[in-house]
C-alpha cells in the first residue's frame, strides 16, 4: 500500500439470488445507456429492468415502482419501495389511471413518497406496480423492458456501457429492488420466466 493511502471502502455485497443464474444470457456487445434524469454516482442494482433498442445499441431503465401502503382514491402521495428512479414532471400511471409527479421525497427510511398533481381516483393496493407512462392519463408505459442489468451498475458522466441480459429464468420477484410491470412481463414472455 503506497504511503498515504487509506483503503476505507466497504464493498457493496449482493448476496441474494435473484434468478437462476446459470439460465442468464447476456445480449451482445455494448449497450449505450441514456442517463437523462438519473443522479450520477448512484448505482442501479443488479436486474433492473431495461429497454434496449436493439437497432442503435441504446437502452433506458424502466421507472417502475411498487406501491408499499395501500391508495385510497382521493390521495396525491403514494408511498413506494425505496430506491424509485421517478424525479418531478414525469408521468405515472398504473394502464387506466395516471397523473404528473410533482416531487418525490425520499427522506423517510422505510419508503419513498410521491406527490402527484391530481388524485388517481381509483384504490390501489399495496403490492401494485406502477410505471412511467408516456402521457398523464397513465394508460400507455412509456419503455417496455426487454432486458435486465446484468450487475450493478453506478451511474457517471459521459458514456455508460452496461451489459444486460436476455435470457433469463427461476427470477424471483420478491428479490428485485426494482420491478417488472404486467407489459414487461408480457412482452418478455418465453424469454424471462418469473416465478409466480
Amino acid at each position: 500500500m503506497s504511503a498515504g493511502m487509506v483503503y476505507n471502502l466497504t464493498p457493496a455485497v449482493e448476496n441474494e439470488e435473484r434468478y437462476d443464474v446459470t439460465t442468464g444470457i447476456r445480449r451482445r456487445g455494448s449497450i449505450v445507456l441514456n442517463v437523462t434524469n438519473l443522479v450520477v454516482g448512484v448505482y442501479l442494482p443488479s436486474f433492473t429492468p431495461i429497454c434496449v433498442d436493439l437497432a442503435h445499441k441504446t437502452a433506458e431503465v424502466e421507472r417502475n415502482v411498487k406501491v408499499v401502503v395501500d391508495v385510497s382514491a382521493t390521495d396525491t402521495v403514494i408511498k413506494v419501495a425505496k430506491g424509485s428512479l421517478l424525479v418531478a414532471g414525469m408521468f405515472i400511471g398504473n394502464g387506466s389511471k395516471g397523473a404528473t409527479i410533482v416531487s418525490v421525497d425520499k427522506s423517510n427510511t422505510d419508503y419513498d413518497a410521491i406527490t402527484v398533481d391530481a388524485t388517481l381516483g381509483v384504490k390501489i393496493a399495496a403490492g401494485t406496480v406502477l410505471f412511467e407512462a408516456s402521457a398523464e392519463d397513465g394508460k400507455t408505459q412509456k419503455h417496455i423492458a426487454n432486458s435486465a442489468l446484468y450487475g450493478r451498475w453506478k451511474v457517471t458522466t459521459g458514456i455508460n456501457d452496461i451489459t444486460v441480459l436476455r435470457t433469463a429464468a427461476e427470477i424471483e420477484p420478491s428479490k428485485l429492488d426494482i420491478p417488472f410491470s404486467d407489459n414487461d412481463k408480457a412482452a418478455m414472455k418465453g424469454w424471462f420466466e418469473f416465478n409466480e
